[in-house]
């Protein structure tokens, strides 16, 4: 899509959807509490679980004062994000957060590293609503944010072509899964996002200056109920096979599972 014409920063009106499975305290102990020390209404805060069973845990773990709602969908995080998606209206600024966000960092070149704590309490909501304000300063729907939490590699810059929009913790102008429907289960469904997002507006907002804190791959619950590194290995071939002009393996982390490279060489 073009970019549009400069436009007055707007306040939007979002709602935070939280996917969560067998993470109750998880979800209890830290995006909960972060979202509280952001000072995010509880109002906009909507905990998606994955059966009535599930439902009850959380009912019975969580401060029903940190929350809006628990909402029944459905098992695995591909389906859940479709879920999430069909349930909120087309176009409603909606952020997708995970349930074991720590903290967040920004970038600052006075700061230790290049990086500093993410200012309290109005930090997260700045960042909120720069990500939406972006995407409509570019005409596009999904922005996200540093998959990284490393100042070094942190910057003032936002990118606007093929980035990979973490999963953990992102925005979108709800598109509906008439126009993007996720195909994989679990891992590498943020990329899948990333590209599918892409192809379909021409770009994707990514803000370098913010990263998440998170534990990637060895929190309890969620995806490592299902994870293996087969399961991760397998995602990484889908992406490839299903994008070849979008996406390669990567097979270098030290984590030892497999990761995707993202780069349009359609052009």
């Amino acid at each position: 899509m073009k970019k549009s014409k400069t436009l007055k920063n707007k306040k939007y009106d979002y709602v935070i959807a939280i996917p969560s499975y067998k993470r109750a305290e998880t979800l209890r102990d830290k995006s909960l509490t972060v979202l509280k020390e952001y000072s995010i209404d509880k109002k906009k805060i909507d905990i998606f679980v994955a059966n009535s069973e599930e439902k009850e845990i959380y009912e019975k773990t969580l401060d029903p004062n940190t929350y809006n709602k628990i909402v029944v969908g459905v098992p695995k995080i591909g389906p859940q994000r479709n879920f999430i998606s069909d349930y909120y209206a087309i176009g409603k600024p909606v952020i997708e957060m995970d349930d074991d966000i720590k903290s967040f960092i920004e970038y600052s070149v006075r700061g230790k590293n290049n990086e500093k704590p993410l200012s309290k309490p109005n930090g997260l909501e700045t960042m909120i609503q720069k990500g939406f304000n972006e995407c409509k300063k570019h005409n596009l729907r999904l922005w996200g944010i540093y998959p990284t939490p490393n100042g070094y590699f942190m910057d003032k810059k936002i990118d606007t072509d093929l980035r990979f929009i973490i999963g953990c913790f992102n925005g979108m102008f709800n598109p509906g899964t008439k126009e993007v429907k996720l195909k994989l289960e679990m891992d590498k469904e943020d990329y899948e996002r990333s590209i599918r997002f892409y192809i379909r507006d021409g770009g994707v907002v990514r803000m370098r200056e913010y990263a998440p804190k998170t534990s990637y791959y060895t929190e309890k619950g969620g995806n490592q109920e299902f994870r293996t590194k087969k399961t991760v290995m397998d995602g990484a071939r889908w992406i490839v096979k299903e994008f070849p002009d979008y996406a390669s393996l990567n097979l270098t982390k030290k984590s030892g599972y497999a990761e995707v490279r993202l780069r349009d060489k359609s052009k």
